[in-house]
């Protein structure tokens, strides 16, 4: 991706678009540029977290693999989207992986470079707080239903949110890539613990097996079991001029 084409997708993102063309310059001069393919992992637990990753074309998903080897699937976003800050911006390792689930354009930012950024630039600062403050929003959001929520309920939500980040990709079918054991590992509880309700949604129509994954042929039946009030586990950096545009009209009313 050459730097002028950088600087374009820079000047509409999220969190880079309120700064100054010069600072986002010396933002790509200081970076570098990593292609990847579908299924590559771009980011491990246990690294150091001394980077920010900047994706500019892709999507990506964010896991945690269990003691015995489950993966637990916590968030799918595409471009623009922004992750390791907070490890990195903390002084943290990093504390999950993150896997390209198609073909991605990263731009590999050191910390001290975005800190220099954000310090120059207070309304990216405050973008980035916006996006980091939704994004942990969802978590509690987790947390709560993982506490009080039914596992049906937990599931639907899972099953709900993967076929809708499926259809803001444009695809056509929802065919999500989990196999029993992820979905319950993914929601906390035992393959046994979700089994009647997938064995239930089967004969109903609403989803169907094909191979190692489901495919999702009555989505409006299926958000039925869901919590209507959920935070998407799909959220978008897009949605943070939004948020702030809500939250300055709340402010001046």
């Amino acid at each position: 991706m050459s730097q002028q084409r950088l600087l374009s997708l820079l000047t509409s993102h999220p969190i880079f678009a309120p700064a100054a063309p010069e600072q986002l310059k010396e933002l790509v001069a200081a970076s570098s540029v990593v292609r990847v393919s579908a299924g590559e992992v771009i980011l491990r637990e246990g690294e150091p977290a001394d980077r920010v990753f900047v994706l500019a074309e892709g999507a990506v998903r964010v896991y945690h693999v269990s003691p015995e080897g489950e993966e637990v699937l916590l968030k799918l976003f595409g471009a623009p989207a922004v992750f390791g800050e907070a490890e990195a911006l903390g002084s943290q390792i990093t504390l999950e992986f993150v896997q390209a689930i198609e073909p991605c354009e990263v731009l590999v930012v050191p910390v001290a470079t975005l800190l220099h950024l954000l310090r120059a630039e207070p309304s990216c600062a405050l973008h980035l707080l916006v996006d980091v403050a939704a994004r942990f929003s969802i978590s509690i959001y987790n947390q709560r239903s993982l506490a009080f929520n039914p596992a049906t309920i937990r599931l639907a939500n899972l099953l709900v949110d993967y076929a809708q980040w499926l259809q803001q990709r444009g695809c056509a079918e929802l065919h999500v890539p989990l196999t029993q054991d992820q979905m319950a590992a993914s929601i906390g509880v035992t393959r046994r613990s979700i089994a009647k309700d997938i064995s239930d949604w089967q004969k109903q129509g609403i989803i169907r097996r094909e191979g190692h994954a489901y495919v999702i042929d009555d989505l409006p039946a299926l958000s039925r079991y869901s919590d209507a009030e959920r935070l998407e586990l799909s959220y978008s950096s897009e949605q943070v001029p939004m948020i702030l545009a809500e939250k300055t009209t709340q402010a001046g009313s």
